[in-house]
Parts: C-alpha cells; structure tokens; sequence
C-alpha cells in the first residue's frame, strides 16, 4: 500500500526535506538532497533599540545591503523502515556591506553539521514520527556588526514532533512539525542565544503525473538572548511562506524550484530567496 501512494504522490518520500517530512525511508535505502539558496536585500526586520518599532521591516542603515549563497546537503540512511539516520553539511558564502565600511564584511565556508535520528511511530491513521538533532559548532565564528556568521559557536538540540497523512486516492498530503530547540551559551562572547520555538508546515497536490505543486509555512521564535552574564538583549523572529514545484524525473529523483518570501520578523533579513533542489534515492527496493 506505501509502494502505491509514494509512486501516487511523485515521490512522496522526497517531496518533504530530510529534516521535515514525518515519513521515514525504507530499510537500507539512502536519500539524498543538494540545495542551492541565494539572496539579495537591503531590508531587515528591525529590531530592539533601533529606529522605529520592533518588527518593522525597513532598510539597512547607511544603505547597507546583505547577499548570501548557500549549499546544503542532506542525507538520510533508513536503518530500519521506521528509523532514520541523518546528516546536513551546509556551505555559506556571505557578505555585508554599507557606506560606513571600508571593505564589505563577508564569510565563507562550511557552516555548523547537523545529526538526526528519526523514529516512526505510526503508519496509520496518520504518519507520527519523533526527530532529535544536534547542531555541532564547526563552522568558524565571526563576531561582526552586520555579518551572520556561517558558525555560530555554540552547540544545538532539536526535539520535534512531526505528523504527516496521504489523502490518497486524492493526490495530496500534507505535513506538520513542531519543534524545541535548546541552545547552550557561547562561551567565546559571553552569550545565551536563546532556545527557539519552531513550526514547519507543508502540503502538496500532484498536477499531473510527474509535476506537484507545494506550499511550506516555517515559523521561528526565539527567547531573548542573554549577554554579559544577565543582560537580556534580542529576540528572534522569522516567518516564510514559500510556493513551490517539484518535477519528478524517473522513479527516484526530482527537481525542486521554489521561491522563499519572508512574511514578518525581527532581527532577520527581509526579502525573497531564491531555491532550487535536487533530491534522489538509492537502494533496492522492497518487493
């Protein structure tokens, strides 16, 4: 029955990202994802103790303007049919830039690594899973005004709960994750970034036999940050809306084109970001 609704679905297995999608990947087989992001602004979510209220989106100071490119890769290794495995290794090339630098800030190279474990907990009436992730601080750390680092120095725990359901014969599924994220204190700059509350929502339909149109919510919120041993200092706040096309090619792999458009925020850059993804599986199938 899984067989058919995944062949059903153009791939439902990879339509959601490694670490969203409730479902996990068949015993002995591995899937695999390479994501380019790209993004140009001179906006940002303004926030606390700047000109104008918190939360509104408005330009750079001194006209800057913030680019960042980005490659993440993905895996997932099926070690059973109801637990997962996983890894993320992104790459970052940064850069900020306004009238009162010299030389534009920037940062290049391999950010912070993440691990996974999943484990499905139902199948029927609904896919029910749990995820736990750990963000490792490899990455190099930079402590500059205008610059998000491409390491963030400090290590990360994910706890998640994740739910997904087919509606076939209706080609269509859709998926939630809610998720906590514990972040330990920096201890190179004296700061507790904050854990963070996250919601990740998706849902695709099949247009025809190997095209799906999706449309993914993500909702980040953080406690304030704590520096200097007691001083609150910002809060974390982003919300994306991204529509997307996913194109199957044969049975095992699909192209994915997307556009991020950021809804609200604080203390985030603001704008549109541009992704393209290719996902495949490899393995044998089961009979």
């Amino acid at each position: 029955m899984v067989k058919y609704l995944m062949v059903g679905l153009a791939l439902l297995g990879a339509a959601a990202d490694a670490g969203a999608g409730a479902w996990t990947v068949p015993r002995g087989q591995f899937w695999g994802k390479l994501t380019y992001f790209q993004q140009r602004t001179q906006e940002w979510y303004i926030g606390k103790g700047r000109l104008g209220a918190p939360g509104t989106r408005g330009p750079y100071d001194f006209d800057g303007q913030y680019e960042s490119r980005a490659v993440f890769f993905e895996g997932l290794y099926g070690v059973t049919d109801r637990l997962d495995l996983g890894l993320q290794v992104p790459y970052f090339d940064q850069s900020f830039a306004n009238a009162a630098f010299a030389e534009p800030r920037t940062d290049t190279g391999l950010s912070d690594i993440r691990a996974l474990a999943k484990f499905r907990i139902l199948a029927k009436p609904v896919v029910l899973a749990l995820k736990a992730g750990v963000k490792m601080p490899t990455g190099a750390f930079k402590n500059e005004d205008g610059l998000i680092p491409v390491g963030e120095g400090q290590w990360d725990f994910d706890f998640v709960g994740q739910v997904g359901r087919s509606f076939w014969p209706l080609p269509l599924y859709g998926d939630l994750d809610l998720g906590y994220r514990v972040r330990t204190r920096n201890e190179q700059i004296d700061r507790d970034p904050g854990d963070e509350w996250f919601l990740n929502a998706e849902v695709g339909y099949q247009l025809v036999r190997q095209l799906m149109l999706m449309g993914k919510c993500e909702v980040l919120r953080s406690n304030p940050a704590v520096v200097f041993g007691g001083i609150e200092a910002e809060i974390k706040r982003i919300t994306y809306l991204t529509p997307a096309l996913l194109y199957a090619v044969g049975q095992r792999t699909t192209v994915e084109a997307a556009m991020r458009f950021s809804l609200n925020g604080r203390n985030f850059p603001a704008g549109r970001q541009l992704v393209l993804g290719l996902a495949t599986t490899w393995g044998k199938d089961k009979g």
